[in-house]
């Protein structure tokens, strides 16, 4: 027997045993029995570990059960062991586009080019990476007439982009599930969410502002305050206060007791400069939620704005307790016991209480450069002999004018000589 004839007579062996293999694999996917798929891939791959088409179903069984870290790793290392084919670099690509990397995608597929050269699969998978509708299966286009059974396939669809993470698509076909049900409160939501996820506040804003438009108000759409306070936060990121001001009183009717219109309500009064009204607006968010930081935070530069340094340390202190991460909050903090410290100086200072006077300016040397509190320090210094005299009085009691005169003069003496030897 020739060594062809010998190869030839192995492959059918194997080709018979894999067989009975196969049809029950079949079988398995089918049915969806993963782990029975996956167990059954591994024994042919075992004897046959060339064959590429079992290791695409053990690579494709682990993406339908969502097991992406497994997927992504075993076909990666396909890429490697079949190099010369397109197919594992074209699914790998898809995978990390469904996961929402289409940057990644990109470079494996660049990668297979400079391997495998020209090739008009991997340039259609490049196409749809620049277009994610090339496909024509993206996303459907809908109107106010489309039927309900339309408008849940777009769901569904729209709902799979999601899941995959395609937000590109998802934003899309939720885009066209607005246009069919305008006043839709879960599509409005979902799409706002996927905008705002993005930084898109203004087209969120174009989005909803039209909503509550006094022609087109609706229970509904005010009923979970949802799409009102979506709104409101795009128009607080975009620093438009006087629209969301505009707006609170329609939502404040609708629940005049929700902590987060109050919040946004003091939040409006305080852009406007109205701080002693945005005060107790706060007060009372935290009254209701003591750890609604935004409400703490905001409390705590209010207080600093007006010059009440306790509280405002106190507060700030809650938040960055609370959110240690927030560095504007830290910001704030250190600006106010800053603040604290040296108006503690300067009232010792005016009342004429020196040490405490130095005490709290070298305090204030500790948060770093403070020219303010060495000017301050430099002066205390140069009263050195009004102090020493002031130190004399207290300890020996009331003295005549000639004895502190005298005392003066002495002063005066040790500064002079002083100054002459270190000269």
């Amino acid at each position: 027997m020739s060594t062809e004839q010998a190869a030839q007579q192995l492959r059918q062996e194997l080709d018979n045993w894999q067989a009975p293999l196969l049809e029950e694999l079949k079988s398995a996917e089918q049915s969806e029995d993963w782990p029975r798929v996956e167990s059954l891939c591994k024994q042919i791959l075992q004897r046959d570990g060339e064959h590429w088409a079992v290791w695409q179903r053990l690579a494709l069984s682990h993406e339908a059960r969502k097991d992406w870290t497994q997927a992504e790793t075993l076909w990666r290392h396909l890429t490697q062991r079949f190099a010369q084919r397109p197919e594992p670099y074209l699914a790998l690509a898809s995978l990390q586009r469904q996961r929402g990397a289409p940057d990644v995608a990109r470079v494996v597929l660049e990668q297979a080019e400079r391997r495998l050269g020209p090739n008009p699969q991997l340039q259609e998978s490049l196409k749809l990476i620049d277009d994610p509708w090339a496909g024509g299966d993206a996303v459907v286009k809908l109107d106010q007439h489309a039927s309900a059974s339309a408008v849940a396939s777009a769901l569904q669809k729209g709902q799979d982009h999601l899941n995959r993470g395609r937000h590109a698509e998802a934003e899309a076909v939720f885009a066209e599930l607005v246009l069919a049900r305008p006043l839709a409160v879960q599509f409005h939501r979902t799409l706002a969410q996927m905008r705002l996820r993005r930084g898109d506040r203004a087209t969120v804003i174009v989005q909803l502002s039209p909503l509550f438009h006094p022609t087109l108000q609706s229970d509904e759409l005010l009923e979970r305050l949802d799409l009102p306070l979506l709104l409101l936060d795009a128009l607080g990121q975009e620093q438009r206060w006087l629209e969301a001001e505009a707006l609170l009183p329609i939502f404040l009717r609708q629940a005049p007791d929700d902590t987060r219109l109050l919040y946004m309500q003091g939040r409006c009064a305080m852009e406007a400069g109205r701080d002693l009204e945005a005060l107790p607006l706060f007060q009372r968010c935290l009254e209701r939620a003591p750890t609604m930081v935004v409400a703490a935070q905001s409390l705590g530069e209010l207080h600093l704005r007006l010059g009440d340094w306790d509280a405002a340390v106190h507060r700030l202190e809650q938040v960055v307790a609370l959110r240690p991460e927030q560095t504007d909050a830290a910001s704030a903090l250190d600006r106010a016991r800053r603040e604290r410290c040296w108006s503690l100086g300067e009232n010792a200072l005016a009342q004429g209480q020196w040490r405490e006077a130095e005490g709290r300016f070298r305090e204030l040397l500790n948060f770093g450069q403070e020219p303010r509190a060495l000017a301050r320090l430099e002066l205390l210094e140069s009263l050195e002999p009004v102090r020493f005299i002031e130190q004399q009085s207290s300890s020996k009691g009331n003295l005549d004018p000639a004895e502190v005169r005298l005392l003066q003069f002495s002063s005066m003496l040790d500064r002079l000589e002083t100054l002459l030897t270190n000269s």
